[in-house]
């Protein structure tokens, strides 16, 4: 049975000074800022055994840059600039976080010791916290309702594409600037320094893009009051909405944790227990994430979109809810199957679904949210996904190889375990969400100002 409708979609229009090209042309503007963020942010696992030599760094300390450290200051900055997002311009808010992360990426090259490394590291996190809720906010401020899954998931897809790019790119540099080291300004640096610098200082440029972009305006709507967005107003949007906010924002945090948890101990499975080489490994995995995330986000942002106008307002719930149940189980199995070929099947499966899902979630949370509230709620998602994802999900199957099983080898079984405790209650809270998403969104206009208060 379906949803019961919205409001008509009278309103379902563009913003006055904006039209569909010029919608689309930010969209592939904020996928080109994605790319660039994701390319600056993973080259750095492509350079780990040459750093980690020169600087004289442990693992831990390799960890802390490109993990924990990285996913919480990314995250929490990105709150703090949500807020920013939600008062000012948005195009300048991007321009000054693209700069800011593309120097303290060209910086990386230059550290000489940890210290160094870590504060730069943490720079970049800060900027690259600015792109996500920003471009979330702008999106939804520029398409309706019934066209916003498409542009999202775009959105979200660019970062799979930049993951991808990343280690392509940064493997084939270092290949090069070992045998031809880069000579004037750069001379004498360390290979891996160059690649850091050459994949980092370009961003600056790319920043300009930014100025290419408009903020959405629309006739007759003057923007809110500041005590609309302040932080007492959006904790206690939150606390009226419990439910809801539990369901879509943690709901959909423990599918990017059941997410991560298979996909970042894949490798070492793979390598470990079924014996398949790195290369092999490396490949498969960069195949089976690209097309996986790239093919079945934006064909599931265009399935959602159509029956969003259809009138089933809450079919992004849904698809995630049954996803959230009925995936999980599946990959779980192809852990305990001792096969290489339907374990990388199980992995292409996950992100044709469960990793697909993301970037109609994000459309979901913008359609909900006050729009004076827009970029801190795009950022709180991208908070709880980061720290749920990145942090608990491999944690735990680590410590449940460690120090439940004692054994290195049970790691496939640690996370079969992780994905059928987590699966129906993730499921759990993302389908009862689904009346107060329908509810809430016949209360929240559907373009209404979003602070637009520069041009």
């Amino acid at each position: 049975m379906s949803a019961a409708p919205a409001p008509a979609q009278a309103h379902d229009d563009w913003p006055d000074n904006y039209r569909a090209p010029a919608a689309w042309w930010a969209v592939a503007v904020t996928m080109i800022f994605q790319i660039v963020s994701m390319i600056d942010r993973q080259v750095v696992s492509v350079l780990i055994p040459e750093m980690r030599a020169d600087l004289g760094l442990n693992d831990f300390q390799i960890s802390m840059v490109q993990g924990m450290a990285f996913a919480l200051f990314y995250g929490a900055m990105g709150l703090i600039i949500g807020a920013l997002v939600d008062r000012h311009s948005r195009q300048k808010i991007m321009f000054t976080g693209i700069v800011l992360w593309s120097i303290a990426a060209a910086a990386t090259g230059f550290a000489r010791n940890y210290v160094q490394l870590f504060v730069a590291r943490l720079f970049v996190g800060f900027g690259e916290g600015a792109i996500s809720p920003a471009a979330q906010s702008l999106l939804s401020g520029i398409f309706p309702r019934g066209k916003l899954a498409t542009p999202m998931s775009c959105f979200t897809a660019a970062g799979v594409i930049g993951i991808s790019l990343s280690y392509a790119l940064g493997g084939l540099l270092l290949d090069r600037f070992t045998v031809a080291p880069l000579g004037g300004v750069l001379e004498g640096m360390a290979p891996w320094r160059q690649v850091l610098v050459v994949t980092g200082a370009p961003g600056v440029a790319v920043a300009l893009l930014a100025f290419t972009l408009r903020e959405p305006k629309r006739a007759g709507t003057p923007p809110p009051q500041r005590h609309e967005a302040s932080w007492g107003s959006f904790f206690g949007y939150i606390r009226a909405n419990a439910r809801l906010m539990l369901g879509v924002i943690l709901g959909s945090a423990l599918v990017a944790m059941m997410t991560q948890a298979a996909m970042s101990w894949t490798p070492t499975y793979a390598r470990r227990v079924l014996g398949v080489s790195a290369g092999e490994v490396g490949t498969i995995m960069s195949l089976a994430v690209g097309l996986g995330g790239v093919i079945g986000g934006i064909a599931l942002g265009l399935v959602i979109d159509h029956w969003f106008r259809r009138g089933v307002h809450d079919i992004a719930l849904r698809l995630l809810a049954i996803a959230a149940l009925t995936v999980p189980p599946l990959i779980a199995l192809c852990f305990l199957a001792d096969d290489a070929t339907i374990l990388f099947g199980g992995i292409t499966l996950m992100m044709l679904t469960m990793g697909a899902i993301f970037g109609p979630t994000l459309a979901a949370v913008q359609m909900i949210a006050p729009p004076a509230m827009r970029g801190r709620f795009g950022a709180l998602v991208v908070l709880a996904s980061n720290l749920f994802g990145f942090a608990f999900g491999p944690m735990l199957v680590g410590a449940i190889t460690d120090y439940g099983f004692g054994d290195p080898n049970k790691i496939g079984v640690s996370v079969a375990i992780v994905l059928v405790l987590v699966c129906p209650f993730a499921a759990w809270l993302i389908w009862n969400a689904r009346g107060d998403f329908v509810r809430r969104l016949a209360a929240v206009p559907a373009h209404s100002p979003s602070n637009e208060v520069c041009s």
